[in-house]
C-alpha cells in the first residue's frame, strides 16, 4: 500500500476556514481528501481544487475508490508520522484501525482514552457518532488494529473562539446524526455531556487544573448542545 494512492482522508467540515485548512493540510499526503459536510455550512468555492465536498453520508462505499477512509474533525490535525504509521499498520490484516486522539491545552499534551476507530476499508466504513458526540468510523467487521499514531485536537486561541467553533461543530454532528437516522432522546440531553467530559478529565499526560475543567465542560456542553439541535432538526421536519 502507498498513502497517496490508497487513503482518502475525511474531514467533518464545520466551520470552515483555518481551522478546516489545518485539519485538510495535516493529511496533504493523502490520495484524495474530501470534505463531508451534512449540515451544508461550507462553501465548495473555498476549498483547494484538489478537495472535494460530499453532502451526502449514507454511502461512503461510492464517495472514492480509495481503499482506505480516514476520518478526522475539523477541530483536528494527524500528526506527521500518521502517513508512515498507517502503512505499517495495514498489512495485519485488520479492516478498521483505532488512532488515538490528543488534546493540546495550554501547552500540554493530553492522551484521550478510548482511541476510535477512525481508519478503515471504504467497503465497511460508515459514519458514526457516539453518545458524547464522539466521532469515529462504524464498521461490522470484528477484527480492529491499531495505528501507532494520532490526532491532535487543536486549542481554539479564545474562549470566544471555542464557543463559536463549538456551535459550528454541533450544527456539523446534529445534522450526521440526523442523516443517519438517529432519534432524539429526553435520556441523551443528561447522558451525552458526562460521556462527553469524562475523557476530557481522565486524559493522562497534565495537571487536572482549571483549563482542563474548562475543557470539559466544553466538551459537555457541545455534546449538549448536539442532541438540543437534533431535537430542533427532527421538530422542523416533522412540522
Amino acid at each position: 500500500m502507498t498513502a497517496a494512492a490508497d487513503v482518502a482522508a475525511m474531514v467533518l467540515g464545520a466551520h470552515g476556514g483555518a481551522r478546516l485548512a489545518r485539519a485538510l493540510g495535516s493529511v496533504a499526503w493523502a490520495g484524495e481528501r474530501i470534505v463531508v459536510d451534512p449540515a451544508g455550512r461550507i462553501d465548495a468555492a473555498t476549498l483547494p481544487p484538489t478537495v472535494r465536498r460530499l453532502e451526502s453520508v449514507l454511502d461512503l462505499a461510492d464517495a472514492t475508490d480509495a481503499r482506505w477512509l480516514l476520518l478526522l474533525g475539523e477541530d483536528e490535525v494527524a500528526a506527521p508520522e500518521l502517513a508512515a504509521a498507517i502503512v505499517d499498520a495495514t498489512p495485519s490484516g485488520a479492516a478498521a484501525y483505532r488512532i488515538g486522539r490528543a488534546l493540546e491545552l495550554r501547552g500540554v499534551t493530553l492522551r484521550l482514552p478510548r482511541a476510535p476507530i477512525r481508519l478503515a476499508r471504504r467497503d465497511t466504513a460508515r459514519l458514526h457518532v457516539g453518545a458524547g458526540a464522539s466521532l469515529a468510523l462504524g464498521t461490522p467487521v470484528e477484527q480492529v488494529g491499531r495505528v501507532a499514531s494520532r490526532l491532535v485536537v487543536e486549542e481554539a486561541a479564545s474562549l470566544e473562539e471555542a464557543v463559536e467553533a463549538l456551535d459550528a461543530d454541533a450544527a456539523a454532528l446534529a445534522a450526521l446524526l440526523d442523516a443517519l437516522g438517529g432519534r432524539p432522546r429526553f435520556w441523551a440531553l443528561a447522558v451525552a455531556p458526562l460521556a462527553a467530559a469524562v475523557p476530557v478529565l481522565a486524559a493522562r499526560g497534565g495537571p487536572v487544573g482549571w483549563g482542563r475543567w474548562i475543557a470539559a465542560v466544553l466538551a459537555g456542553y457541545r455534546a449538549f448542545v448536539v442532541q438540543a439541535k437534533l431535537w430542533e432538526r427532527r421538530g422542523e421536519g416533522g412540522a
